[in-house]
């Protein structure tokens, strides 16, 4: 009976099914992975037994007659006595283990009843296939709270946050502001004066502009508008009738306008002048009472030199 169920297991490592003639067959069947309580169980190859299927069809004669090296006849008789045993013993109500496939037995009716193994590993399918467990999660309260402390910046980061927030805003709010870096300026040349054919300005003028806007630049900084000036400029900026002025630059102060401004008047733009609205200070190069005045004029000043692009018009 040994001998019997070790080549029923070697035949079913290698096919689905081995029929023992005169006992019944030997079924593998799959087995769906399962939720226990404690454990989740894999997919698994398991035996079956089915006591209808006796009929002969020569597998596992012809297995046990390659192993022992005996005739397929004597492998017929071989089979036939072992199942003689067999049913000799469950005839006497007894139980028949077949070592790793399972067990056979007889009920009150006299039916086969095959009882398989939990776990066949000898199945190829089943090889690495393990149970993984469970565990419950315990939940305890503890009494001890951990304790989160926040610390708050200080009074003068706070401080020093509102300055930066200021800054930043006053830059992106300004439609125009003046870089102490690159400073556009513009050898402004009057309109009444200006021809086709007049030549442009000599190289020492411009080298004497671009020497005294890095003079400016430097100091532009240091200096306020007082309020008396600030107060008597804007007085006078009210009497004027012209609403289109050609701006030439921007300063951050009065001080460094003025003197660029000067340089301007000493270059023949007589009507140069410093105009302080609300932010910045802009050096207006000439104003016109229509817009399109201001835009022509402004225009054919880009036009005169590469130093009159950063030209603009203003509204006021």
């Amino acid at each position: 009976m040994e001998k019997l169920s070790r080549y029923i297991e070697i035949l079913l490592a290698q096919h689905d099914y081995v029929i023992v003639p005169g006992l019944g067959g030997f079924i593998i069947q799959p087995q769906s992975a399962m939720i226990l309580s404690d454990r989740i169980t894999p997919p698994l190859a398991v035996i079956a037994f089915n006591p209808l299927l006796n009929s002969n069809d020569g597998l596992l004669a012809y297995e046990i007659s390659e192993r022992e090296h005996i005739s397929y006849r004597a492998a017929i008789e071989m089979i036939d006595h072992e199942v003689e045993s067999i049913l000799s013993k469950l005839q006497q109500g007894e139980k028949v283990d077949m070592e790793n496939l399972g067990s056979l037995q007889k009920n009150t009716n006299g039916h086969l009843i095959f009882s398989p193994v939990p776990r066949a590993d000898f199945l190829p399918a089943n090889f690495g296939m393990t149970e993984i467990k469970l565990w419950k999660r315990r939940i305890t309260d503890s009494e001890e709270r951990k304790k989160i402390t926040i610390t708050l910046p200080s009074a003068s980061s706070f401080r020093y946050a509102a300055a930066c927030a200021l800054i930043f805003g006053m830059l992106l709010v300004s439609p125009r502001m003046a870089d102490t870096k690159r400073s556009h300026y513009a050898n402004l040349i009057p309109l009444e004066t200006y021809t086709p054919t007049q030549s442009q300005p000599s190289a020492s003028k411009n080298v004497s502009i671009n020497n005294t806007l890095k003079a400016t630049v430097e100091t532009e900084k240091q200096d306020s508008l007082s309020p008396a000036k600030e107060e008597n400029f804007q007085n006078a900026l009210s009497k004027q009738t012209n609403l289109y002025h050609v701006i030439a630059a921007t300063f951050y102060s009065r001080k460094s306008a003025e003197k660029f401004c000067a340089q301007l008047q000493n270059l023949k733009y007589t009507e140069a002048r410093v105009f302080s609205p609300e932010k910045n200070y802009k050096v207006v190069v000439r104003s016109f009472p229509r817009y399109q005045e201001a835009v022509e004029f402004m225009e054919q000043l880009r036009k005169s030199d590469a130093l009159f692009e950063s030209a603009w018009v203003y509204c006021k």
